[in-house]
């Protein structure tokens, strides 16, 4: 009860004295004012506030560390609504069991990924796959497809088994893949369409060593020539990622100049014992303890069948060549593609699923990321590459089965995204069963997944 009362004093507080609180995503370019930050002390407390919100039918946006290029997460804000719009953290909710019986890890939905790689180290145990970032709060990555690289290994969503979700009238609901096997489908990335998940349990294994090996590339404006070359690469390395092809900026010619050389790194299982290292600023594939650098940069991210790759990303990298004239903002600095690998999987809302692939695809899919970095943190240039960043995927979307991942520059089109999520149907049934009222969207679900329910939620 004391959790209980706190909660209901911090939104008494807020509301009668008028204040506010504003929440920002990690670079500051996504933001919303809500009436109050609402934190949780357990689950209990988390179902009595859904119990009472729901009476009035408040807006809720669940929220973790703000690691998101777009506004999946950004909450109602109180101008657009006469209803009470709040951001609520679990942050509070850290329990964690370990059993190694069965190599699972239960925990509350407070733990971050880094958090929670050094628990499980202590215990001599490992996530199968990793993200770049490990200042995610673990849930809410998994919610939105995060992953590392790696072709026989899925993103960290697949890990998950079990979870408990409070629905917006505070009934909490179980679900696992032994109870109900197909609802996990909906529930592993949900997008915070579905509830509060207080917690989960996911699959974990003994921690092993991976010997890392870099080497160089050359590089070439033969686009065609250089992809080709790395989808050869694919085939020899499951666990890889090539960073590269980069382009710096000249202020002179106000174009990109193409770096000489770029570099791919791939992983292998080893035996040795010795003294562990990583690269510093690239923590995916669980490499060690690494201190990834942060600065402003607009991203796309696009999940492509493999079988599509070289010809994919040698027209990837000569349409944003043709997006230079219009780079007049300041600051441009570096373009950076990134290409990694991932199993597809059987998950309603994930990137990689496989529901639509013709059948002589492998399901193995292409990663092809771009990065527009900025010598200054500044919005100006942000906004100009983001606004080239949203162009990719209607240009290059039906043509190879491309699939953003979620958070990341999406293109805000219902139509495409059922004929890439053939499960969506399945996953809105269950997204308006655990959201009658539409409390927990924002207009990015219903835009984005074409909520017609949904379609008044402001009123």
């Amino acid at each position: 009860m004391v959790g209980h009362n706190l909660t209901i004093l911090l939104v008494l507080v807020h509301a009668v004295f008028g204040s506010a609180y504003r929440w920002f995503n990690w670079q500051y370019e996504v933001t919303c004012e809500s009436d109050a930050y609402i934190a949780p002390v357990d689950e209990d407390d988390a179902a009595k506030f859904l119990q009472e919100q729901f009476a009035v039918g408040s807006h809720i946006k669940v929220v973790g560390n703000g690691h998101g290029f777009g506004n999946l997460t950004q909450c109602v804000d109180q101008t657009l609504t006469n209803k009470p719009t709040y951001i609520v953290s679990l942050t509070n909710l850290k329990d964690l069991n370990i059993h190694k019986d069965n190599m699972t890890v239960t925990f509350g939905a407070g733990w971050d990924v880094d958090d929670l790689a050094q628990e499980l180290k202590a215990n001599n145990l490992s996530f199968n796959n990793l993200g770049v970032e490990r200042v995610q709060n673990f849930i809410g990555a998994a919610s939105t497809g995060t992953h590392g690289s790696g072709s026989n290994i899925g993103n960290i969503a697949s890990q998950i088994i079990g979870l408990r979700v409070l629905d917006s009238q505070g009934n909490l609901r179980v679900i696992s893949e032994e109870t109900n096997a197909e609802e996990m489908k909906a529930f592993r990335i949900s997008l915070g369409a579905l509830g509060l998940i207080t917690e989960i349990t996911i699959k974990v294994q003994p921690t092993y060593r991976l010997k890392k090996t870099t080497k160089v590339l050359n590089a070439t404006s033969d686009y065609s020539q250089m992809y080709t070359q790395i989808a050869e690469l694919y085939k020899e390395h499951d666990r890889m990622t090539v960073w590269g092809p980069h382009f710096d900026w000249n202020d002179e010619t106000q174009d990109w100049d193409l770096e000489a050389t770029y570099f791919y790194s791939y992983w292998e299982p080893t035996d040795y014992m010795g003294a562990s290292n990583c690269t510093l600023n690239y923590c995916a594939n669980g490499c060690g303890d690494c201190v990834c650098s942060r600065q402003f940069y607009a991203e796309i991210e696009h999940f492509i069948p493999i079988e599509y790759y070289a010809e994919a990303a040698t027209n990837y990298t000569l349409f944003q060549q043709s997006q230079t004239p219009r780079m007049k903002a300041p600051y441009n600095q570096q373009m950076v593609i990134q290409h990694r690998t991932l199993k597809g999987d059987d998950t309603y809302m994930s990137p990689v699923n496989t529901y639509n692939l013709k059948p002589e695809l492998s399901g193995i899919f292409a990663i092809i990321e771009i990065d527009w970095l900025q010598e200054y943190d500044n919005f100006a240039t942000l906004w100009q590459n983001q606004e080239l960043a949203f162009e990719f995927l209607p240009r290059f979307g039906e043509i190879y089965n491309a699939r953003p991942h979620w958070n990341k520059m999406n293109a805000p089109n219902a139509t495409y995204i059922q004929k890439i999520f053939p499960k969506l149907p399945e996953f809105l049934a269950i997204q308006q069963r655990q959201d009658p009222k539409c409390q927990f969207v924002n207009d990015f679900l219903v835009s984005q997944l074409g909520i017609t329910h949904c379609a008044h939620y402001l009123s």
